[in-house]
């Protein structure tokens, strides 16, 4: 079996263009409003956030300007003794276009005021704490944000979860378990977080650079516009890195699909990989999708990480060419540290950014399946208002039905499953399909499951058309048993209730006895309460089925399908389940798909098929004599 795992060269699954990325983003919307109070709350908390960095710069310059002195400069020796002799307390401050204005007359300081250390340690405390407030709404814009994310997150994947579930029988059986369980945990979780992220970048980060250019520009607009002549030069790079992230995180997603069933498919097969001794060969295709993975992993990360080295590298330029300009207009070292400080604030925010276009990219294959499986329509839906099928009395016909599987790509096979089928079931009967494997028996039991609708003719029960009625109510009608038993890993108890949810434990119980299940769940340390495994690996086959008959029995539906409910019996157990199937089938419509003969000798009417058609009907004895399929069956199993 090949590894499931993309070729190198080979082409990433269809992706969403922009246009249909953004559509598909809107789409998640809904899962937003909910929480829009919250949501609301965390933005305007990150818009105020982005506006106090003008403060926090506004705030830097005074204080700086007030407990820092210029160093005098050897061209201008009057001008550098005017400045030592000047009081910071008395020298006006340029505020640009606000004009001037001295800390001495703001605060009624006099005209000769003092200002030492206690007062320097006062001003410059101002600092940490705007740098505390800073903190602070980042702090509380970030966790609103991700308290509504979560809450999205709960809600998508329980929709992703609900909308696969409703999926027909068809769509499982052209999907891989493991790429349905990659949808579910990790793409929904890709697509909300990268959601949220890319509506915080959005707000915060353009605010936070208006908020610190803002008074930049006021203190030297010339000095600023230069600073940001440079930020097109980032755009190219990002632009280019932005092709490389999409194919890489399309390809990633994709090899985590891969690797979930991988594993999936080691773990439900244990038995068979420990009976064929395959464990190196699992690990090896595990292995092989793994690396690719990690690879395109690796490619990601390192194009997001280049962004920042890129932005930065290309600000130090603005910075440099700054410096130069403060030296042609002999400024102060002062002015030009509050400034360089201002550009490097605005950096930080260019830089994430410029992650936007780059996480749209990357999560473009994850919104596309998540959003697809969100909207897929099942194949087969239940009519506007459809009404609820009643409790029947039993009666099943099928009347003239024809149906044929398709592919995946939705075209039809050659061979028709069933053609023409004519059958009138009544109540209280028991009733067997026979014949060679293809022969089309299972496939009148998904039709009369509603798993698929016939392409002609009905299903009926109680002369109730089966497309007519909700699905749910046809199935609460029906109870199964089927050769595959499956048992989840959980308690006894519990995997009996599984047909009857609100049954209490004194029925689960009844129904086990009925089952000849009860003997030797005693025996099992717990008891009912016992943990049976995964798939129930710790009860052997009979007792696994034992378990699948006890459940049907507390079901207690008018029509039971049994698809080779005892195959995996001994003949004394058999005989029970047998004698229990008898019991059960009072009074309600029994049919068994049968390979071993022996099993339902005593049917009240046998149906042999092949072919999708009906060859013949009748009892055992009268087919012994007019079926020459049924005498052949016969023979190759008692002769």
């Amino acid at each position: 079996m090949a590894a499931p795992t993309l070729k190198k060269g080979q082409p990433p699954l269809p992706e969403a263009d922009l246009a249909t990325l953004k559509q598909h983003y809107r789409r998640l919307f809904p899962y937003l409003k909910p929480w829009i109070g919250r949501f609301i709350l965390g933005v305007t908390i990150g818009l105020a956030a982005g506006l106090f960095n003008g403060l926090v710069i506004l705030g830097m310059r005074i204080i700086f300007h007030l407990v820092l002195k210029d160093a005098p400069d050897e061209g201008s020796s009057a001008l550098a003794g005017a400045a030592a002799q000047s009081n910071p307390l008395t020298t006006p401050l340029d505020l640009g276009g606000f004009g001037t204005f001295t800390v001495a007359d703001f605060f009624h300081l006099g005209p000769e005021p003092t200002f030492g250390l206690w007062a320097v340690i006062a001003v410059c405390s101002l600092i940490p704490i705007m740098l505390f407030i800073r903190g602070l709404l980042e702090y509380l814009n970030k966790y609103c944000l991700a308290w509504v994310g979560n809450r999205m997150l709960y809600d998508l994947r329980n929709d992703v979860f609900r909308s696969i579930l409703r999926q027909s029988p068809a769509f499982f059986s052209s999907s891989k378990a493991g790429e349905l369980m990659q949808t579910v945990f990790n793409q929904s979780r890709v697509a909300q977080t990268n959601a949220v992220q890319i509506i915080q970048l959005l707000t915060l980060r353009p605010v936070s650079i208006i908020g610190i250019l803002v008074p930049l520009f006021f203190m030297d607009w010339f000095f600023t516009v230069m600073s940001l002549v440079v930020f097109p030069l980032c755009v190219a790079p990002v632009i280019a890195l932005g092709r490389r992230v999409k194919k890489s995180g399309t390809r990633e997603e994709q090899e985590v699909g891969a690797m979930m069933t991988a594993m999936q498919e080691s773990f439900t097969g244990i038995q068979l990989v420990k009976a064929y001794a395959r464990e190196d060969y699992e690990v090896q295709r595990f292995d092989r999708a793994n690396a690719s993975m990690s690879r395109n992993a690796i490619r990601w990360t390192r194009a997001m990480e280049l962004v920042g080295p890129i932005v930065e590298s290309v600000a130090s330029i603005g910075i440099a060419a700054g410096l130069v300009y403060f030296w042609a207009e002999n400024r102060s070292a002062g002015e030009l540290l509050v400034l360089v400080m201002a550009l490097t604030q605005i950096y930080p925010h260019a830089k994430e950014l410029s992650k936007v276009n780059l996480l749209l990219q990357k999560t473009a294959y994850a919104v596309n399946n998540v959003v697809t499986v969100l909207d897929r329509k099942p194949d087969i839906q239940d009519q506007p208002g459809a009404p609820a099928l009643p409790r029947i009395q039993g009666r099943i016909v099928f009347d003239n039905v024809s149906f044929t599987y398709r592919r995946a790509d939705g075209e039809k096979l050659d061979k028709p499953a069933v053609t023409g089928i004519h059958l009138d079931l009544a109540p209280g009967k028991f009733y067997a399909l026979v014949g060679p494997s293809g022969a089309g028996k299972s496939t009148l039991f998904s039709l009369l499951m509603r798993f698929y609708d016939p392409d002609t003719g009905r299903v009926l029960m109680d002369e109730t058309d089966l497309r007519s009625v909700t699905q749910d109510s046809v199935r609460e009608n029906i109870g199964i048993v089927s050769q595959d038993t499956f048992l989840f890993h959980d308690t006894i108890l519990e995997n009996i209730r599984y047909g009857r949810l609100n049954a209490t434990d004194e029925e689960v119980i009844a129904a086990a006895k009925k089952a000849h299940a009860h003997d030797f769940i005693l025996q099992l340390q717990g008891g009912y309460e016992a943990i049976i495994g995964d798939r129930g690996c710790t009860l052997s086959g009979g007792q696994r089925q034992r378990l699948s008959i006890a459940r049907a029995v507390l079901r207690n539906a008018p029509v039971l399908l049994l698809d080779e409910a005892t195959s995996a019996l001994d003949t004394e157990t058999e005989q029970l389940i047998q004698q229990a199937i008898h019991e059960l089938s009072a009074g309600k419509t029994v049919i068994a798909i049968a390979h071993r003969l022996s099993t339902i000798l005593e049917a009240d009417q046998i149906i042999v098929m092949r072919d999708g058609l009906v060859t013949d009907t009748g009892t055992h004895s009268q087919l012994l004599t007019s079926s020459d399929l049924y005498q052949k069956l016969h023979s190759l199993q008692f002769k």
